[in-house]
Order: C-alpha cells, then sequence, then structure tokens
C-alpha cells in the first residue's frame, strides 16, 4: 500500500482535530480521503477548508464510494461506533475508532471477531498509550523493577465539569444517550492504561455514585476496588465534582513503588532488600525499610492523536504491530460492563460479567430515565 486513504466518519470536535492533522500532512503516509458529515454547516466548512476532500452525507453514502478508501476513522458517538464499524468490515475496510469501542461487551466482541475472519486490521485511538511517562512505567514493570506488583493505587479526579457541560448536548451524560457518565466516558483511557499496565483484573466491586454533583442520572464518582487471582489489588478512585484534582498512579512490589504523576512525572523508589527478604533477616526489629527515590526522566510527547495514526499507517503499509487494538478496546468495555453491574447488583463480580445482565440492568435505567423525561 503507497498510502493510507482514510475517510473520517464524523466531524465534530476531535473529528475535525483529526483532520486537520491529516489535511497538514502530519501523518507520513496517510491521507485524507473523505469525510462523512451529515450537517449543512460542517459540509460548507469542508468545501472551504478541504479542497478536493470528498464530502459524504451519511454512512451509506460514504459506503457507496467504498472504492475510493482504505480506512475509516470513526468518530461518532460512541453508541453507533459497532453499527458503524461492522459495516465498514463488511466492505472490507480497515477501521480506527475513538474510544470507547462500544457500550455493550458482547458487541464489541462481535466486532472484534468480525475484523478478524475479514482478515482487516482493528485499532483504538487509546492515545494515552503514547504518553512518554506511562511506556516507560510499563517497561520498567516489565523489566521487574519494584518485582510483582502487589498493589496499585489510581485518584483521577480531574475531571471537574459544571452543571453547563452535562446539559450541553441532549444526548450528554445520560442513560438515553451516553449510556452512562464518568466510566463510558472520562475513564476510558485509564481504565486501558490501567489494563496495559497491570492486566485484566479478575473481579471488581464498584462504588458509584449517581447524579452526586450534578443534577444528572448517571455515574459521576467512582470508587472501584480491582482483584486478581494473583494476589494484586487495585484501586481506582475519580470523579467528575471535585476540584483541584490530582492525577496519580502508584504501584507497589516487594522491591518498591512506581508513580506517575500528573501522566508526566515518573519516579521510582527502590527498596534496599526486598520486603520478604528484610522481613526474614529482621524478625526482632522494628526499624524502617531503607530506599532510595529518583525521578526518572521521560519526555513528553507533544503528539499523541499523531502517534497513534502515525502507527496505524505504519501498520497497514509495512505490518509495524499496533499500539493498540480492538482487544484493548473489548476488554476496557467488559470491564466498564462489570464496574456497572457491581454498582447496580451492589456485589462482587468476576470479569467478564454476563452480558445478558449488564443488558437488562443498563435497560432498566433506559426506561426509568425515559419515564423522568415524560414525566
Amino acid at each position: 500500500m503507497q498510502q493510507v486513504r482514510m475517510v473520517l466518519i464524523g466531524f465534530g470536535g476531535m473529528g475535525r482535530k483529526y483532520a486537520a492533522m491529516l489535511r497538514d500532512k502530519e501523518v507520513e503516509g496517510m491521507v485524507l480521503a473523505g469525510v462523512c458529515c451529515r450537517n449543512a454547516p460542517g459540509q460548507q466548512l469542508l468545501r472551504e477548508e478541504y479542497p478536493g476532500v470528498a464530502i459524504y452525507r451519511d454512512v451509506e453514502d460514504t459506503l457507496a464510494h467504498a472504492g475510493d478508501f482504505d480506512a475509516a476513522l470513526i468518530v461518532t458517538p460512541h453508541t453507533s461506533h459497532v453499527q458503524i464499524a461492522r459495516r465498514m468490515v463488511a466492505a472490507g475496510k480497515h477501521i480506527l475508532l475513538d474510544k470507547p469501542a462500544g457500550v455493550y461487551a458482547r458487541d464489541v466482541r462481535a466486532l472484534v471477531d468480525q475484523a478478524r475472519t475479514a482478515g482487516v486490521s482493528f485499532g483504538m485511538m487509546f492515545n494515552t498509550r503514547a504518553n512518554a511517562a506511562f511506556g516507560k512505567a510499563r517497561e520498567l514493570l516489565q523489566a521487574g523493577a519494584v518485582g510483582t506488583p502487589v498493589r496499585a493505587v489510581w485518584v483521577c479526579n480531574t475531571w471537574f465539569r459544571t452543571p453547563a457541560y452535562h446539559q450541553s448536548s441532549p444526548w450528554r451524560s445520560s442513560w438515553l444517550g451516553e449510556r452512562g457518565g464518568l466510566l463510558i466516558n472520562q475513564s476510558q483511557h485509564y481504565l486501558d492504561i490501567w489494563q496495559w499496565l497491570l492486566g485484566a483484573p479478575d473481579g471488581v466491586y464498584a462504588d458509584l455514585s449517581f447524579g452526586r454533583y450534578a443534577p444528572i442520572t448517571v455515574d459521576d464518582a467512582v470508587d472501584m476496588q480491582l482483584y486478581y487471582d494473583n494476589g494484586l489489588h487495585g484501586t481506582y478512585i475519580s470523579s467528575t465534582g471535585e476540584n483541584p484534582g490530582v492525577n496519580r498512579l502508584e504501584i507497589w512490589g516487594e522491591k518498591g513503588r512506581l508513580c506517575v504523576e500528573d501522566t508526566a512525572r515518573l519516579f521510582l523508589d527502590e527498596n534496599e532488600m526486598t520486603t520478604t527478604e528484610y522481613a526474614a533477616v529482621n524478625r526482632e526489629i522494628y526499624g524502617k525499610l531503607a530506599h532510595h527515590s529518583r525521578e526518572i526522566p521521560v519526555q513528553a510527547n507533544p503528539e499523541v492523536y499523531q502517534t497513534i495514526l502515525q502507527n496505524f499507517c505504519d501498520h497497514l503499509r509495512r505490518g509495524v504491530p499496533l499500539i493498540t487494538d480492538g482487544e484493548d478496546g473489548l476488554r476496557t468495555v467488559e470491564l466498564t460492563n462489570a464496574a456497572y453491574v457491581s454498582a447496580w447488583q451492589e456485589r462482587k463480580v468476576r470479569l467478564p460479567v454476563d452480558p445478558a445482565v449488564y443488558e437488562e440492568l443498563l435497560q432498566k435505567r433506559m426506561e426509568e430515565e425515559q419515564g423522568l423525561v415524560q414525566g
């Protein structure tokens, strides 16, 4: 493939951002072949600022010109991701999805299987993976810098949102529109990073608050416990109603502690000996185990979106492995589905959760919300 002809499905905030990147040749080997935009103002903007780029009225119009592009970057509301992606895959097109991959794990799994059978590539726009601090953290964990992780805590409440945000669109912050709140929206990138660094949990207990900080029906605060059969125990805390917030991920093992601060700074505390060794040789000593602290230098990557796009392009042109693929998108949706079930049923659940249980409980929330709207 000499170049990747990308079509953009959706021309909202992020869609326009991606379109400008491709127009300005920020991704080597990838060109913007067309944009699917349903509204007249967006189409007029495309005619004025994107000469030569095809404009499609809807998905049907886009597929009618399937011979003019190789791949689709889908940036529509996430409730439509799977439906549009499956149509693109059926047409033999590679797909790159903005987060989340979808709402229902069952549907995302079907998409993953369909793409594999069709022999097309399925990438995810989990651009946070291109953040240098998280990439280096993963490298250190894999090298055994802290030993086997035993505890991880991520506190991220930097998502402060006013009521105006929740009211900015009829679909926003609702079961009927987004099928959820903080978990399925803001938290998706970090739930992906969590599993990228530590693997998928085996169980989850989620304590969610619904409408705690704003007059909404969906979740706006989460306290989540993540359990692993190997003994690792994780805690994830987030909200959209607290300010000033912090963003700190800490991971402990027998050898020490790894900390990512504000997604930009990386710190490593190394014990002089492992906690197990220290306990064995100091049975009668209550003293502190000495450790050495240092900051690991990382160079910020200001082009995280371009990194994912370039990787997807290089994958299609030269077979470079994807930084993040459909399976990663599926794992994040599975964790989100399980967390909602846990909160609704007030119990710890194993992953993956029964998809029928999640779908039934979500449908109930949607019907309740519809009743409030009609009432």
